[in-house]
């Protein structure tokens, strides 16, 4: 396991409303297993999601985001791919929808890049449209 620092940029644009965007800073783990690369992380109280444990999975073609503990749910992206997931807390479950509009994976300068973006649907309304930029350098 390779230690890596992983840097989180996502905006949310809702209709009808300006767009919003974070960044969250992490410290992880990344290995290579069969052509697929994996990042494991413990998410903090910048994310909401404390004591949740997050891996991401993805090749050149999809990103799985896998998340457990205080939330269980899991999100696979793939560009013109519908996946439907249950988003659960320790208080309700949440069924959600997500349509990948674009899916770019690469590694330039010693860092991966993996770019989002989709639409996502809550009780098959939409929710918003989402970008996530995520990069993963070796430390």
């Amino acid at each position: 396991m390779q230690p890596v620092k992983i840097r989180i940029l996502s905006t949310t644009s809702e209709a009808g409303s300006e767009a919003q965007s974070t960044e969250q800073k992490y410290r992880g783990q990344m290995t290579e297993k069969g052509g697929k690369y994996y990042v494991m992380y413990s998410e903090d109280g910048q994310s909401g999601l404390d004591n949740t444990k997050t891996t991401l999975k993805w090749d050149d073609e999809r990103v799985i985001v896998m998340r457990s503990g205080s939330v269980d749910h899991r999100q696979e992206f793939c560009r013109g791919y519908v996946d439907k997931s249950v988003y659960h807390t320790p208080y309700m479950k949440i069924p959600l929808t997500t349509e990948t509009t674009y899916l770019y994976t690469y590694f330039r300068d010693g860092s991966w890049h993996l770019e989002i973006e989709y639409t996502l649907y809550h009780d098959d309304k939409p929710y918003g449209e989402m970008k996530i930029l995520i990069e993963i350098e070796e430390l």
